[in-house]
């Protein structure tokens, strides 16, 4: 499985975001885009969808910018994976394995929800794994540095 390149920009800006939460700074998303070295346009795109997930919140006008909308103990890298990545699963099938078992298309199906439940278990260790990972074990190196 390959992730988005915005994953790992997405995980990047809710760690700034939660790392600064304390300084009653809201963080401009040209801020975030200099931090990070990306087009602020882009960026825009990213936050956009952490918004809509529920991590982040925009608040405009003077002083406006991103701040957290929930506690970095509950966000979980599982939460940012989701907003960025989706829900659809890793792996779907495309019928191609009845091309391997063409005689018999029983033995087929039955060797393709083989192979698609190994990936389904698979995937569900991973995002398991990514519920238990939330961001205030990232912190303390975090928020000793200026913004």
């Amino acid at each position: 499985m390959k992730s988005k390149k915005s994953l790992e920009q997405g995980i990047c800006i809710v760690m700034i975001i939660a790392g600064h939460a304390s300084s009653d700074h809201n963080l401009t998303s040209e801020y975030l885009s200099q931090r990070l070295g990306v087009s602020d346009s882009y960026l825009k795109k990213i936050t956009r969808q952490l918004v809509l997930a529920g991590l982040i919140e925009s608040n405009s006008g003077k002083n406006g910018g991103f701040t957290l909308k929930k506690k970095p103990e509950k966000i979980s890298l599982y939460d940012i994976f989701i907003a960025i990545e989706g829900k659809e699963s890793f792996v779907s099938a495309t019928g191609l394995v009845e091309k391997v078992f063409f005689h018999n298309k029983t033995l087929a199906h039955k060797r393709e929800k083989e192979v698609l439940d190994i990936f389904k278990n698979a995937e569900l260790l991973y995002k398991d794994y990514l519920k238990t990972c939330t961001l205030d074990r990232f912190l303390d190196d975090i928020s000793s540095y200026p913004l």
